[in-house]
């Protein structure tokens, strides 16, 4: 699956909007379900109920959507790209290998409190393992997102270990998720912990490639 754009975005509808009127539909349709997801899981949400709150007969969420699977996988796509934006602006102004180590400690922290904060992305994240279309999804967005921290950072890592660099850095970003789903399962102090560990895990994992700076 290629790097997540409109058109990739869209991918997941039966019908690709055109006009403006129907663009707005599918945003309300969206709205609704992650609404919902928040508030009862994914399992317990059905077409009929995002229909009637989105405001429209369910056949208007059937014309764009062939199943609720779809509409999970579209919110997943959507809250990948905000992770993408939020990793673009962590690795913007990298000056130095003590900038690059601070980086992966604030996106960790960001992306934590962005799970921790939105119980319907901890539903996508929990969904994602059992449902092959999201762990594809997933496993090409943890592609997507370490290719942008690994281009970012490559200056700061001999020529010579670099193809090794992005394996490494593709590892920990896929793991990442993982790690913060663990801490949300886990009493409020011993999550922080979790994050804490994870952080320090990856700190060494880094070190091995990120030359210090004069």
């Amino acid at each position: 699956m290629p790097e997540m754009t409109e058109t990739t975005t869209w991918g997941q509808l039966r019908r690709v909007p055109k006009q403006e009127r129907s663009r707005d539909r599918i945003d309300e349709i969206l709205k609704v379900s992650m609404d919902l997801i928040g508030k009862k899981g994914i399992d317990a949400v059905t077409m009929k109920e995002i229909a009637s709150l989105s405001g429209g007969p369910i056949a208007s969420v059937y014309q764009y959507f062939p199943n609720k699977t779809a509409i999970v996988a579209m919110l997943y796509e959507r809250y990948a790209d905000e992770v993408k934006d939020m990793i673009e602006a962590g690795v913007t102004n990298l000056q130095s290998s003590q900038d690059v180590l601070a980086a992966i400690d604030g996106l960790v922290d960001g992306y934590y409190e962005k799970v921790k904060d939105t119980p319907a992305i901890q539903d996508l994240l929990n969904a994602a393992q059992a449902c092959k279309q999201l762990a594809a999804i997933d496993l090409e967005q943890s592609r997507v997102h370490s290719r942008i921290f690994a281009e970012a950072t490559h200056r700061f890592v001999p020529a010579d270990l670099r193809e090794e660099f992005d394996r490494m850095v593709l590892l920990m970003f896929h793991l990442a998720a993982g790690a913060i789903r663990l801490a949300l399962l886990v009493e409020d102090e011993n999550g922080v912990g979790v994050i804490r560990d994870f952080k320090a895990a990856a700190g060494v994992q880094f070190q091995r490639f990120i030359a210090p700076s004069d």
